[in-house]
């Protein structure tokens, strides 16, 4: 089957959003998530074969659910427009993340919009390691590929940090994540899989950063 049966579901189910449209079409979506199943299934064995504190046993249970969750956001559509899929090292801690959808490819990773306690261990780790930040995120392999991901910012300065602290502007992250925005024709490629664990390999010292200074160990 090819790949671009990802793509044409979603353009299709972005046009038609509605769950009787999906109820007439769901042998169609199983065949597009079948499809990011065959994709991602070896390279999630590759994924655990270079870091085996990965904790997703298969593809299939690392991806996201399309439906968006209209109890929090009632104003969204009923699903989403994108394939999601998480690997990373267990609930609450910084992953690495894929998105494939009509209008963005991307490869991530990181620590999305945490509650405050963390937020506030995250700072604190910046506060104290900001050199090691520094180091990782100007790391070649790292920033040839990766942008910190810049939407979610403090204007002012975070509460017991001083405005002309030495990282203030990492401490003013809500979100410390990175992304690499990719096209379909990367998704498409032969190369996707090996371009999907270079990256990995890349965004990994962010990753331990994020769950060092969170973890409660």
């Amino acid at each position: 089957m090819s790949r671009k049966i990802i793509f044409d579901f979603l353009e299709a189910l972005n046009k038609n959003n509605s769950k009787e449209w999906m109820d007439k079409n769901r042998s169609w979506y199983n065949e597009a998530k079948d499809e990011v199943v065959n994709i991602f299934d070896p390279i999630l064995d590759e994924l655990k074969h270079l870091d085996p504190r990965i904790v997703q046993e298969t593809a299939r249970k690392s991806i996201n659910r399309i439906n968006n969750n209209l109890m929090f956001h009632p104003d969204r559509p009923t699903y989403k427009d994108h394939f999601g899929i998480g690997f990373g090292y267990g609930k609450g801690l910084g992953d690495f993340y894929i998105h494939l959808g009509i209008h963005e490819q991307l490869i991530a990773g990181g620590l999305w919009h945490p509650p405050t306690d963390k937020l506030k261990k995250l700072r604190m780790e910046i506060d104290y390691e900001g050199d090691r930040l520094t180091e990782i995120l100007m790391n070649e392999e790292f920033a040839s590929r990766f942008e910190l991901y810049q939407g979610d910012k403090l204007k002012g300065t975070p509460k017991g940090y001083s405005a002309d602290h030495e990282h203030i502007e990492l401490l003013r992250m809500k979100s410390l994540a990175a992304i690499w925005n990719i096209n379909k024709k990367d998704m498409l490629s032969d190369g996707f899989a090996e371009m999907v664990l270079t990256a990995y390999q890349a965004i990994v010292p962010l990753l331990d950063f994020v769950n060092e200074a969170i973890s409660d160990n």
